[in-house]
């Protein structure tokens, strides 16, 4: 598909003034096992809120992401390391945002898509599985130098 250097579509397109978009979020970071849902919407000031809780109700982070900015406006504490939010800024903005140096390959049934960036610690990859370009059904993202995992699934409209 793309090489590097090329500018890579975000895996999942939000339209301003169009609802939210929600998905089930699994994170795995080191021995901390965490689910619920996330909310991301694009606000009429351009902004990108990112929201995570857990389906009893506790936030999990709350991140907004404008042009170069990234704020936390919450985070829980054993995600609350400068390292670990860089990963996360990183990780979001490759799925919300337009990027470069992003190597992406299909699979041989074009079911999923594969995008991988960075190196050493800040190495990520992408696994992007739907038929809907802008709109995937399963992201999985994987930091191979630590025990990073987020896989977001997504909701129905309706919920």
């Amino acid at each position: 598909m793309s090489g590097e250097g090329s500018t890579v579509p975000p895996a999942i397109e939000l339209t301003q003034g169009e609802s939210s978009q929600k998905y089930n979020i699994q994170l795995d970071f080191m021995k901390h096992h965490m689910s619920g849902m996330l909310i991301v919407r694009r606000m009429p000031d351009n902004e990108i809120r990112i929201v995570a809780s857990t389906y009893f109700g506790l936030s999990l982070f709350d991140f907004s992401l404008r042009n170069d900015q990234f704020t936390v406006n919450s985070c829980i504490e054993p995600m609350k390391k400068e390292k670990v939010l860089k990963l996360l800024e990183m990780d979001f903005r490759r799925l919300f945002l337009s990027g470069k140096d992003t190597r992406v390959k299909a699979t041989k049934d074009s079911a999923t898509e594969k995008r991988t960036s960075g190196k050493g610690f800040g190495k990520s990859v992408v696994y992007i599985t739907g038929d809907t370009p802008g709109e995937p059904a399963q992201i999985k993202v994987k930091h191979p130098w630590i025990r990073l995992t987020i896989r977001l699934d997504k909701l129905s409209k309706e919920i």
